[in-house]
């Protein structure tokens, strides 16, 4: 079995909901995608970005989150480090906590 490793840092937005879950601005992450994010949707803004530029992290503008009660998507493998690194522990945190708080919500 092969153990889930940091390969490149990810440079996350300030103001960014991810940058509040991980408590970082600067995230460990192990992509290894031959794909990436060429256009970003309208309700979407970039929210994290490996150093040559690659999309690892999107959300919802602010302006926009009232649209969905919680979204974060990501280019990486938080699956995979959640057990080693407690920052991608938290992903899964916070998502669980939205899940359970809008679980009765009408989308």
């Amino acid at each position: 079995m092969r153990l889930p490793c940091i390969v490149h840092e990810a440079r996350l937005t300030r103001d960014s909901l991810l940058a509040k879950i991980t408590r970082t601005q600067k995230l460990g992450v192990n992509s290894t995608h031959h794909q990436a994010v060429d256009r970003v949707a309208a309700p979407l803004r970039v929210t994290g970005t490996s150093a040559d530029g690659i999309v690892e992290a999107m959300e919802l503008k602010p302006e926009e989150a009232h649209l969905l009660p919680y979204l974060i998507t990501v280019q990486f493998h938080p699956e995979r480090l959640a057990p080693r690194y407690r920052e991608h522990q938290e992903i899964f945190n916070s998502f669980t906590r939205a899940c359970v708080t809008n679980r009765d919500k009408a989308l």
